[in-house]
């Protein structure tokens, strides 16, 4: 998994790619015949986004930025990676022709098989590394990872057992969401931000830094409770909601006030594609917790818990604006992506229609806009934002003791 093999980030965009243009298709739907079952579509999308996206690139920036290459080729990372590819392509043709069915379940259970290896040779590499912040953050990432593995299994059983569209197979679905979104991308996600400020020479402030981590890690489960609010038995979760809510946004607090100032100078000497995807990600990361605590008061319940448009909106801040712009500023901080005028279009348009769909879907949860077309419009700009980046990449990676020593120029 050496310099000469990172364009392998290329099938992480290319899968990126597919999963803008199959929310395009759904968001076209008014206008144009499916190929496939719209629900069958939906299906796919969410699993290509977590499996075909994150995951895969998540699989590349982990060791790159944590392990040794010695460690990299015992580990075979590399093949782990190009076993999980045909997995993956496999689970997004059988979800576009049958949804969950035989052939998906066979796919999904072996790409959790190769999760599992995954998760045991970084965890079992990475012992010998100092328990630094990020580091500790990835951890937590895995392990919550690891726990939410158990509950499709949980799921699949409720629905062969006839309850599925209960309120105890929506409390399943919502508890594997949030161990995901809030579990452990997040805390995967956060753990490599912090990995960049260490290699770029910023020193956390430890005070804030750790209670940072203490609070958010404490949070995290209780934080389930939040998905539960609106269910017709929220009074047993009602306590441990509010509680999360306002340790995560005290936790929030904490991250910023670890940051140093001259963080910021350091950030501005970046090229504008990696201020540009740091910057959305650091909004969206303040912005979710800040409406994860909105969600709290009883006015916001009906909004927050039984309003489509409002949920797929703050889902969507969640994986892309929280997610997905933090990898794609990794990816240019790597030199995945290059910085050129075609890449820069690319991040502008994916950000243009990001923007465009999250408002629309705003407005259209308030009663106060709705506009399919519009709404099919911010998609296709995502898509074709994409595809400029994917045109953008690049085989070359820069090295750690480069990413290390750039912040000295």
């Amino acid at each position: 998994m050496n310099s000469t093999v990172w364009h392998h980030s290329k099938i992480s965009i290319a899968f990126l790619l597919i999963v803008a243009s199959i929310g395009t298709l759904l968001r076209s739907v008014s206008f144009i015949d499916l190929p496939f079952s719209y629900g069958n579509l939906v299906h796919t999308h969410s699993h290509v986004a977590f499996q075909g996206w994150v995951y895969t690139i998540m699989i590349l920036i982990l060791p790159k930025l944590f392990l040794s290459k010695d460690q990299i080729s015992k580990g075979r990372y590399l093949l782990q990676f190009q076993i999980t590819i045909p997995i993956i392509v496999s689970i997004l043709i059988s979800f576009s022709l049958q949804g969950y069915g035989l052939y998906s379940i066979i796919f999904s259970t072996l790409f959790q098989g190769l999760n599992y290896w995954f998760i045991y040779r970084f965890l079992r590499d990475s012992k010998s590394l100092s328990p630094t912040l990020p580091l500790q953050f990835i951890k937590w990432g895995l392990y919550l990872g690891l726990l939410s593995t158990l509950f499709p299994f949980i799921i699949g059983f409720l629905s062969a057992k006839g309850y599925a569209n209960t309120e105890l197979y929506e409390s399943f679905v919502y508890t594997f969401m949030h161990l995901q979104y809030n579990g452990w991308f997040l805390f995967v996600a956060i753990g490599l931000f912090l990995k960049l400020l260490e290699l770029r020479g910023v020193k956390l402030i430890s005070k804030h830094a750790s209670i940072f981590f203490n609070l958010f890690s404490i949070s995290v489960l209780p934080a389930i409770s939040l998905s539960l609010i609106g269910m017709s038995f929220k009074s047993f979760f009602l306590p441990f909601a509010y509680i999360s809510a306002i340790l995560q946004v005290i936790a929030l607090y904490h991250f910023i006030r670890a940051i140093p100032a001259k963080a910021t100078s350091m950030f501005y000497r970046e090229t504008f594609l990696v201020q540009l995807f740091f910057i959305v990600f650091l909004i969206c990361f303040i912005l979710k917790f800040s409406i994860q605590l909105l969600s709290i008061f009883p006015f916001a319940e009906q909004i927050a818990f039984h309003n489509k448009s409002i949920i797929l909106s703050y889902l969507h801040l969640s994986l892309i604006g929280v997610i997905s712009f933090l990898y794609l500023g990794i990816m240019s901080l790597l030199g995945w992506i290059h910085t050129s005028l075609l890449s820069i279009n690319g991040g502008l348009l994916f950000l243009v229609g990001f923007l465009c769909t999250e408002l629309i879907l705003a407005l259209n949860g308030l009663n106060i806009f709705s506009s399919d077309i519009a709404l099919a419009l911010g998609s296709l700009l995502m898509m074709l934002g994409v595809l400029l980046l994917l045109f953008s990449s690049t085989s070359k990676s820069n090295s750690i003791e480069r990413l290390r020593n750039t912040h000295t120029r």
